[in-house]
């Protein structure tokens, strides 16, 4: 489950990060301008792995309702270890997911 769930990680990351390289290139090919290197590979290979893992987003946020009755953004740090009682790996991934933004 791990080795599956890091291979489809990499994957999606990678195919994000080679879009993000064609968009960025196309964009400064057609308009003229330079963009800094790199902005829109990194852009592109974050959201492939948030799209990737974006399961375990959607099972945190509803763990999160189910344990404290309240929207993830409104918990408090208690609650949030309330939540990472309950879920711990799924609420260690979203940790791992945010902290690459």
């Amino acid at each position: 489950m791990k080795s599956e769930r890091l291979s489809k990680s990499f994957r999606h990351g990678a195919i994000g990060g080679v879009a993000g390289y064609i968009i960025e290139h196309g964009l400064e090919s057609a308009m003229g301008v330079e963009f800094i290197n790199g902005v829109f590979e990194i852009a592109g290979a974050s959201l492939g792995i948030l799209h990737a893992n974006r399961d375990l987003i959607q099972l945190v946020y509803d763990g999160a309702v189910s344990v404290t009755g309240k929207e993830p953004a409104a918990l408090s740090n208690a609650e949030w270890d309330q939540v990472r009682n309950r879920y711990p790996k799924a609420v260690e991934y979203l940790e791992r997911a945010l902290a690459m933004k």
